[in-house]
């Protein structure tokens, strides 16, 4: 990623060497930066309801009632470099990672007669192993204009990374193990025509899954005729049937 940029003043209007921090300057550095409220909330330490108090439009204009705050606002503001949240990658900069070591796994396979225990990890792989249906890598991968990622699986994607650089192809492959047990907890399989983890070919369809009435011999089953009519008397859900008459 590009190297974070000091605000701009003149354009968000954040001249803190002036006045004290107010709310407004949290709105601020929130559209600077480009976070979520909750990012916001981890990045300054505070709770849902402390940021809705600092950023009501009653109180924007006020100095932060947390002294400790505010210096974090500004030195955030300041200094960018300071700011501790990750950065998370692309799926661009995580796939080729994957890839290669999604190959030495499977020529390690191939030469160890493993290779029928392990399924194929491509593209397709990719999607369902970051817990998204088959076309998602396609669309996150778009040269032209890849598509946004679900804050979650940006979060993915970072431990991802870091544990293939960590931990090389057996990361990959404990990675596999528990995305494999996890779709076999569902009636999935990774080794089957799996195209999304909420419906697919791979979905293992349950056969009979009640057993059949066993009946004594000599007996059949009632027919509606045979059925004893109810009474009013019978039926006390129809006192509360609003549609029925009142005499």
């Amino acid at each position: 990623m590009a190297p974070l940029l000091v605000p701009d003043p003149e354009t968000l209007h954040l001249d803190l060497d002036d006045r004290p921090v107010c709310g407004q300057d949290l709105l601020f550095l929130q559209q600077w930066y480009k976070l979520s409220r909750n990012d916001m909330c981890y990045l300054l330490g505070l709770t849902d309801m402390k940021w809705c108090h600092y950023t009501n439009p009653q109180h924007v204009q006020e100095p932060l009632g947390d002294p400790a705050v505010s210096l974090l606002v500004w030195v955030l503001a300041h200094y960018p470099e300071t700011v501790f949240l990750p950065s998370f990658p692309t799926a661009a900069e995580v796939y080729p990672l994957y890839e290669r070591l999604a190959e030495q796994g499977a020529q390690r396979s191939r030469g160890r007669d493993r290779g029928r225990g392990r399924p194929y990890l491509g593209r397709t792989a990719f999607s369902l192993l970051l817990g998204r249906e088959i076309g998602s890598a396609s669309r996150w991968l778009s040269e032209t204009q890849p598509a946004t990622i679900a804050p979650t699986v940006a979060r993915l994607l970072f431990v991802l990374k870091t544990l293939l650089q960590n931990q090389g192809v057996a990361g990959l492959d404990e990675w596999v193990e528990q995305t494999q047990l996890e779709a076999q907890a569902r009636g999935l399989s990774l080794h089957d025509k799996m195209t999304s983890w909420f419906r697919g070919d791979g979905e293992q369809k349950v056969s009979n899954p009640r057993p059949p009435v066993q009946r004594r011999s000599g007996t059949r089953k009632k027919s509606k005729k045979e059925s004893p009519k109810a009474t009013l008397k019978e039926t006390p859900d129809d006192a509360d049937d609003p549609t029925q008459a009142t005499g």
